[in-house]
């Protein structure tokens, strides 16, 4: 629960990190994984795994020092008030393009899926009315929903997997070599990648009640997102096969779509499209709260409400001159977003945590 001084608890934290990990995990890491490494893609989480359990314990170092205090003041703490402010800067920069990107990714994906014939820009629109609504209403009352949301996609999510059992061929998933070594760490920078986001939620570090409780809460975490990233990639393996997977526009819905329950129960896959709506709605709340709470600490503001309208509008224009097609989006974020999360996401934290220790901050 939070608590009454206006914070979320880490377990709240981590749940929003959770659905926010699930929203462009279902869509995009099984592609990115199994080009790199095939039938060994499944793999990759746990190798990912390992550099996110050292990522972990380099940021409870970071907030033995900073608990209370926000990713903007850690950093012009740790590096200078002057060099702190253009790293902030450029975080605000990559938040606004990584939101942009992924509410067109989202339209996009959903109209060449599910929504065929759909206006995209209805679709974009209605979405970016409720995460204005939302994200008005603070930090709390996000956290709070997001608790709902996460118990109905664990069970989505349990329920999809369960009934596609029967359809499964493990075999699909071997032979595995030690000629699969190289590909596999390859694939792992798409999981690291997704992971890297964390980063978005320790801009309002502040906003977050930790009391001790931040190491037991990350590590549950993280091993149930490992869970959850195995079973996004190797499904959708056993179910179809590595050359067919990279084919298909968004594997694990496309395999979901295979589910059937004495030819009784079909077409489950509508679960996995509110699975994905829900996932994607959290993530651009979280996005832009993200962006609001740098823009109030940053200018030091007691209200950012007024330029919620103004910042969602111009992520809906900035996300409708992004791209045109799937192909361009996948270009892009092969190109260039993944490399960037990456570094963002993880470089950038890791290289200011040893400033850090260098200059005996932390």
């Amino acid at each position: 629960m939070s608590n009454d001084n206006g914070k979320i608890s880490v377990r709240q934290f981590f749940l929003l990190f959770i659905v926010l990990f699930c929203a462009p995990a279902i869509r995009y890491l099984p592609l990115g994984t199994i080009q790199d490494a095939h039938n060994a893609a499944w793999i990759s989480p746990l190798v990912t795994g390992i550099f996110i359990v050292v990522y972990t314990f380099i940021w409870i170092q970071i907030l033995k020092k900073y608990e209370r205090q926000s990713f903007i003041d850690i950093t012009k703490d740790i590096i200078g008030k002057t060099l702190g402010s253009i790293v902030c800067i450029v975080y605000f920069l990559w938040i606004t393009f990584m939101l942009a990107y992924n509410v067109e990714m989202y339209t996009v994906k959903l109209v060449s899926t599910a929504m065929i014939g759909i206006n995209p820009i209805m679709i974009s629109s209605v979405m970016m009315i409720l995460i204005v609504y939302v994200v008005k209403s603070g930090i709390i009352p996000l956290a709070k929903m997001n608790e709902i949301f996460f118990a109905a996609l664990i069970i989505i999510f349990i329920v999809c997997n369960f009934l596609i059992l029967p359809q499964i061929q493990l075999q699909n998933l071997f032979p595995i070599t030690y000629k699969d070594i190289i590909p596999i760490f390859k694939a792992n920078f798409s999981g690291f990648a997704l992971f890297s986001y964390i980063i978005v939620l320790f801009m309002f570090n502040d906003k977050v009640e930790h009391k001790g409780e931040f190491k037991k809460v990350a590590l549950n975490s993280l091993l149930l997102l490992i869970i959850i990233s195995i079973l996004t990639i190797a499904i959708p393996i056993c179910i179809f096969g590595a050359d067919i997977i990279v084919k298909m526009p968004v594997p694990y819905l496309n395999t979901m779509m295979q589910i059937s329950v004495f030819n009784v129960i079909e077409r489950i896959e509508s679960a996995i499209i509110i699975f994905w709506v829900i996932t994607d709605f959290v993530m651009f709340a979280i996005f832009t709260y993200s962006a609001m709470h740098m823009i109030k600490v940053f200018y030091k503001l007691d209200n950012v409400k007024p330029l919620i309208n103004i910042y969602i509008v111009g992520i809906f224009f900035l996300s409708l001159s992004l791209a045109t097609s799937t192909i361009e989006l996948k270009i892009l974020s092969n190109k260039i977003l993944t490399n960037s999360n990456i570094l963002m996401g993880s470089i950038v934290p890791i290289l200011i945590f040893g400033i850090g220790k260098l200059r005996k901050k932390i």
